[in-house]
């Protein structure tokens, strides 16, 4: 019976050796990968593109990954960057400074002609996000004739951090995770067709934190000739990035909080020995708008997003951007508040009450949550397209205004984030989350599955052809200055010229006023 038993084992080793080897392979620079093949499509997963940030790689710009021999498991996901978490399903999700990683999705490692590239970036305010959450999954979209690819950069002080300790040898110091971007972009140059994936068609596309990251790639020199079309969603255009003065403040100023003091090499070696779970714990509990974020570095990103999109200094990519109908949903975790925002209109609150009132707002609480969403997003939204299409770029605005059939007695608008279901529909709650996705099938309703169809086709069009347009779809116009349309995205989407214009403008006129920016007309 003993020998029985190790033969049986043995057998079954073999089988499993076997069951293993039989998934999809392919060789990149670094080496020899196995992957897995899920809901019609190949899948590999935590794929390193650069060194792990540790030790004396903490604080630095990223290192290429180390190439390895035999054939790499691709199946797992890699861990997430370390974070404080807030989304219930990120909480089960492995952490480690060890997080440079990245997956691809594509339906043919080997097709006859080589497929367009969608990479996204996640969001969550810098300080927090992982490509491995579940709604990033990448198997929808990649069967709509594109590669995805998702990945991790650093986040919050690991992330954003600029120190006199860190610039003595003549580095890009302090945005370390755009950095991580770039170099993922970078190995997507190098890599992706080994994917099936065209090199020369590369979109970079992400939300929130992720949108804001597409703008400031769109005006980075050091993301030139990486990617060839653009979509931020929810992006905050407007919104100004710290200077180096005040990042390194207040980088100095975490440092005190750790006792830490100097700039030599003792204080960058103790700060290389700062424990993660300080790091991330300083952090915890702080609004947006006081947590580490991009910088104006002079390397990465020399000056402004709108000014530099205002200026013409972008990439040569065409450019999709937009806001959902209900960002305000975001105020609370911004630190702002009703009384806030409209303390920050100053004198014009009268005017801006009766410009709003002709839209049906009335109301201190009303008009608080439409101007954050119209000065915040939609009005960097529209302003930063209207800039690329001057530059003779093809820009396209949208307005997310569907809210799925069975939460319309319960919630008001979209809500900031909310789009993105429909951009990558819901497949990845299958596999780890199976309670969850049986509830999402049964409250997801026909109109809802036809509006994901609409947007998941408008996104991979873009992303094939740099124009969102297709025959089986309400035609969405390019924006120009002078003439502005925006497609507003309902069970019936529709263009419409001058959108909330009235608005916007009064929006981008305060933004300017109050911003003392170098933004020519």
């Amino acid at each position: 019976m003993r020998f029985f038993g190790i033969l049986l084992a043995c057998v079954l080793g073999v089988t499993a050796t076997q069951a293993w080897a039989a998934g999809p392979q392919t060789r990149i620079a670094q080496g020899a990968l196995l992957g897995g093949h899920e809901h019609g499509v190949d899948v590999f997963r935590g794929i390193p593109f650069a060194a792990p940030p540790i030790g004396k790689l903490r604080w630095q710009p990223p290192t290429p990954a180390q190439p390895w021999s035999g054939l790499r498991h691709a199946t797992r996901f890699g861990p997430i960057c370390p974070q404080n978490v807030s989304s219930p399903f990120a909480a089960s999700l492995p952490q480690s400074e060890n997080c440079l990683t990245l997956n691809v999705w594509t339906a043919r490692l080997h097709p006859a002609k080589l497929r367009p590239v969608m990479v996204w970036i996640y969001g969550g305010g810098f300080v927090e996000g992982g490509s491995s959450l579940p709604y990033y999954d990448g198997s929808e979209l990649a069967r709509h004739g594109v590669v995805v690819v998702s990945f991790n950069y650093r986040l919050g002080w690991l992330g954003f951090f600029d120190d006199p300790a860190l610039a003595h040898k003549g580095e890009a110091t302090g945005n370390y995770g755009l950095m991580d971007q770039i170099a993922a972009l970078k190995w997507v140059r190098q890599n992706i067709a080994a994917f099936g994936g065209d090199p020369s068609k590369v979109t970079i596309f992400g939300e929130s934190a992720g949108g804001m990251s597409v703008n400031d790639l769109m005006t980075s020199p050091l993301a030139r000739g990486l990617f060839i079309r653009a979509i931020s969603e929810s992006g905050l255009g407007l919104v100004p990035l710290a200077s180096a003065q005040a990042a390194e403040h207040a980088a100095q100023a975490f440092l005190a909080r750790e006792h830490i003091k100097g700039d030599g090499p003792k204080a960058l070696a103790e700060m290389r020995r700062l424990p993660v779970r300080a790091i991330v714990a300083d952090l915890k509990g702080k609004p947006f708008d006081e947590t580490p974020a991009p910088m104006i570095d002079g390397t990465v990103l020399r000056e402004q997003p709108v000014e530099a999109f205002a200026q013409g200094d972008i990439a040569h990519a065409a450019y999709l951007a937009g806001s959902n109908s209900n960002e305000a949903s975001l105020l609370a975790a911004t630190g702002l508040n009703t009384a806030t925002v409209l303390s920050r209109t100053g004198p014009s609150l009268p005017q801006l009450r009766a410009l709003y009132a002709q839209h049906g707002i009335k109301g201190n609480a009303a008009l608080a949550e439409e101007l954050f969403d119209d000065r915040v997003f939609a009005a960097g939204a529209q302003g930063l397209a209207l800039y690329a299409a001057r530059r003779q770029e093809p820009a396209y605005v949208y307005y997310f205004a569907y809210v799925p059939q069975k939460l319309r007695s319960r919630v008001h608008g979209v809500g900031h984030g909310y789009e993105i279901p429909f951009v990558f529909g819901n497949r990845g709650y299958r596999g780890r989350y199976p309670k969850f996705a049986a509830k999402l099938q049964q409250t997801t309703t026909a109109e809802d599955r036809a509006v994901r169809r609409m947007v998941q086709t408008y996104w991979t069009n873009f992303a094939k052809t740099g124009n969102p347009n297709g025959s089986s779809l309400p035609r969405w116009p390019a924006t120009s200055p002078g003439h502005e349309v925006t497609l507003v995205i309902r069970s019936r989407s529709h263009a419409v010229h001058n959108f909330h214009g009235t608005r916007l403008a009064s929006a981008f006129s305060a933004f300017t006023a109050q911003t003392h920016l170098r933004i020519p007309n």
